[in-house]
Parts: structure tokens; sequence; C-alpha cells
């Protein structure tokens, strides 16, 4: 009855779908797949080529303005519904996929990028936890969500362009217990990355890590 009043919509296309589903089955066919899990140096990895100590990078899909991933993406964040489920499922198909390769090799945590205290309190979720949720319960490398804190509360990245992002993300970051994260291989995720400032200030506040190694995954990668 629930289903007749209130149908279960695909996050991507909008087509009415089982009530068990999020996206609907020609949606996950058709997802706009970077393949950069198979790919040394692909344009996610040389966003962060100049940081020391950094191993892999690689977005699971493309990120195009007016495309349906970003209006999934969008609703997933920000809609009047969101739902963090979707983030969710599409981390552990990426996750799935990835494991096809040797991307999560070595990795020892995944740090999922924090959300100021406010902002969190104003969503009700951080969407990089869930991301990293879906790529721990797929990989079964655990996930921690309190080493890294966002201690600035800087504006939405979606209003900044280049140079700007960088001043507007510098120093926002601050680790907790470095001592604990010493010599491990740490896996940062995020949503979405576009010119990957948010990423390499967290990067920045790691140098105090002795002996780290950085990877970084995203659900999503603007061209």
């Amino acid at each position: 009855m629930k289903e007749l009043f209130f149908p279960q919509h695909c996050a991507f296309c909008g087509k009415v779908i089982d009530s068990s589903a999020l996206i609907c089955p020609d949606c996950w066919r058709s997802l706009p797949r970077t393949e950069q899990a198979y790919m040394r140096g692909n344009i996610t990895e040389d966003k962060f080529v100049q940081v020391k100590q950094f191993a892999r990078g690689a977005a699971f899909l493309f990120y195009e303005h007016g495309s349906s991933f970003q209006n999934a993406i969008y609703e997933f964040k920000y809609g009047r519904f969101a739902n963090p489920h979707i983030g969710y499922a599409l981390a552990k198909e990426a996750a799935y996929e990835f494991m096809q390769t040797d991307f999560f090799d070595g990795i020892d945590l995944i740090l999922p990028i924090p959300l100021h205290a406010k902002r969190l309190n104003e969503r009700g979720f951080n969407q990089a936890e869930w991301i990293a949720k879906g790529l721990s319960d797929a990989t079964g490398i655990p996930m921690d969500s309190t080493y890294l804190t966002r201690v600035v509360n800087n504006e939405h990245q979606a209003r900044e362009h280049g140079r700007d992002r960088k001043k507007n993300v510098h120093g926002i970051f601050a680790v907790n217990h470095p001592e604990e994260l010493y010599r491990k291989h740490l896996l940062l995720v995020d949503d979405v990355i576009t010119t990957g400032s948010t990423l390499l200030s967290c990067m920045d506040a790691l140098q105090c890590v002795r002996g780290r190694t950085v990877s970084v995954f995203a659900l999503g990668k603007s061209r």
C-alpha cells in the first residue's frame, strides 16, 4: 500500500522501481565509469602527484554538469528527501569493481573527509562517511571517522573557483592522535573531486603523521 502512494524512484532517471532498490537496472549498466582503478597516472592521480608519499587515486564515475549522476549526488546530499544510502550503494558497487584490480592492496584504514560540526548538524549526515562505509563493508578494510576533524567551517566549495578554492580550504583540517596512524596506508574518501583542493588540504594536515602513505577515492571526478 505504501508503494502505491509513495512509489520508489530511481535516483538517476526518476523511473518508478521496486521499493527495495535505489537505482534501476538500466542506470546501473549505464553509469559513466571512469575505469581509473585500472589506470596509473589517471586524471585523478594527476591532482596529487606532488604530495609526498602519495600512492594511488581514482574516482568511480565521471561527474558532468546536468548529468543524471550530478542530479543523483545533489539528491544524495541536499534533496528534500536526502538519502545517504545512494552514496553507500554506489560505493559498494565501486568497491566490488575496484577489487578486481590492486587498488585496495596495502590500505590499512579508510578515512572520510569530515564535515564541520555545524554543517553536520544542519545536514544530519556526512556524505563522505556513508561512501566510506560502503567501501569498508565491501572490502573489509576498517573505516574511522574520528582521526580527522574539520576545524574551520569554510564556505560551500561550489561557490568558489580555482585559486579561491585553494585559499578557502587552507588549514581547515586537524588530525587527532597522529601517533596511532604511524606508518599506515590511509585511503581518503570524498564524494566528488573538482580541483582537489579539499583533499590536498587534508593531506597537508596529515603531514604530521610519520611514515604515512595516502591514497584517494571519490565517487565522482569532473572532466
